[in-house]
């Protein structure tokens, strides 16, 4: 029914796909019901992803007479959705004879939302009746399950230092290819109340905490404006501090932003205070993010379970940065603003160079990345680049330091299995030559190994 329910790892994760489930149902009504509203109450399972809703019912009545057929409309039925809370969460008349509703998007005229468990009612407005009508109602239930969503999440619009206004910048990454994206204005919380209903792209909450030694964006769970009692302009680490222990309290997500930037790198240090992820992969690839690399590579060696994000920091369109440069691509159950912040701090994620760069995916004992794996005597892993070229140069990189390195002989998707030996994690780095060096073009998150 839709493209986006096909949008998951193709290869290595082993996903349990459960199937749709259906409901059918009868409904018969009476001309003395006519013009007055009915409830008609269905349980949605835990972990729906997405509902369809199709009825049907005798809406025109033909007569044949020796001129031809007589239609007449002899009964109308309108269609609406009430949530558990008892709100209407849409209404479509008679217009429509199906709809959908998901987290993100939904038919027009109903609203976006989670489909939590428990009962939900379909509303059904008896707006004509002859004498007697059967209403054929199917409601069908779609699970969540893991699933490859393309996102950026660092960017600026006029409400700080951009070019381009809230609703400029969402259509500019729908035509990149982008599933989610989060606005990330600098000191700034206004961009978040002009997204609306963003259709076909979750946009996650934002603002980037910008102080002169150093900068952190915060990724928040609603869309109303965060005032903070700090002040926002702070001068000391204990102001910092301060204001992210506001932030996490808040909901926040937090990630420190290009962290070895020459101009505006992280001064505070890395101790004492909270955060969540750090970005080492701003904008064009360059001496800074392989720096960042190094840095976040060995905190995973020191057993620190910091994931590596990455974004574009695009303030306009420009040579070599623009919306996706580089692309998070995150493994989700969903492409909610919950979900899609859940997998990011989990670290179920990859770093590509654009929204159509390569992809990288491996499992090791049905565990993705950000996972942890129990070690066992001849454990073994898989990894797979997909979209790779011939001569691309992939490491698989593990927390002894130890590095494998295969030149790919092939365009396509390149696969390896691997022994895992008593390390605490396994990640991916894929190189390809550009411009006359190998530069870093796809970068994951790592496998844990205990």
């Amino acid at each position: 029914k839709s493209n986006k329910l096909l949008r998951h790892p193709r290869y290595l994760c082993k996903i349990r796909i459960s199937c749709m489930t259906e409901l059918h149902f009868e409904l018969t009504f009476r001309q003395n019901q006519e013009q007055t509203y009915v409830k008609h109450p269905f349980t949605v399972p835990a972990g729906t992803d997405r509902m369809e809703i199709d009825y049907d019912y005798q809406r025109f009545g033909k007569e044949q007479n020796q001129n031809g057929i007589k239609t007449d409309e002899e009964n109308i039925i309108d269609l609406g959705l009430y949530s558990p809370d008892g709100e209407l969460k849409g209404w479509s008349g008679s217009d429509k004879k199906s709809i959908f509703i998901c987290a993100t998007e939904a038919t027009a005229g109903y609203i976006p939302c989670p489909l939590h468990e428990g009962q939900w009612a379909a509303a059904l407005g008896l707006y004509k009746i002859k004498s007697e009508v059967t209403v054929k109602l199917h409601i069908r239930f779609y699970p969540k399950q893991k699933r490859l969503y393309k996102g950026d999440i660092h960017m600026h619009t006029i409400n700080s230092d951009g070019a381009y206004t809230t609703s400029e910048v969402i259509d500019f990454c729908k035509k990149a290819g982008l599933d989610f994206i989060a606005l990330t204005d600098h000191n700034n919380t206004v961009q978040n109340t002009e997204i609306g209903h963003a259709e076909n792209i979750t946009v996650i909450p934002g603002m980037e905490y910008t102080n002169y030694r150093g900068h952190a964006n915060f990724y928040f769970n609603e869309y109303k404006i965060q005032t903070f009692d700090s002040a926002l302009l702070s001068n000391t680490f204990d102001e910092m501090k301060k204001i992210f222990l506001e932030a996490k309290a808040r909901g926040a997500l937090i990630s420190l932003n290009h962290v070895d930037c020459p101009f505006c790198g992280w001064k505070f240090g890395y101790t004492d205070f909270p955060y969540d992820m750090v970005e080492v992969w701003n904008g064009p690839m360059k001496e800074s993010e392989m720096r960042a690399i190094a840095r976040w590579h060995q905190w995973l060696c020191e057993g620190k379970k910091i994931p590596a994000v990455g974004g574009s920091d695009t303030h306009r369109n420009e040579l070599a940065r623009t919306y996706g440069t580089p692309t998070t691509f995150v493994y989700a159950d969903g492409n909610s603003v919950d979900e899609l912040r859940t997998a990011l701090s989990k670290g179920n994620s990859f770093i590509s160079i654009a929204p159509n760069g390569p992809r990288l995916s491996m499992a090791i004992d049905e565990k993705i990345f950000g996972e942890t794996a129990l070690w066992k005597a001849g454990l073994t892993g898989k990894f797979s680049v997909e979209g790779c070229n011939t001569g691309d140069i992939v490491k698989l990189i593990n927390g002894k330091n130890q590095i494998v390195e295969q030149i790919i002989p092939f365009r396509g998707v390149y696969t390896q299995e691997f022994a895992v030996e008593k390390a605490s994690f396994y990640r991916l780095e894929l190189y390809r030559n550009l411009i006359g060096i190998d530069m870093l073009v796809s970068l994951s998150n790592p496998i844990y190994v205990e």
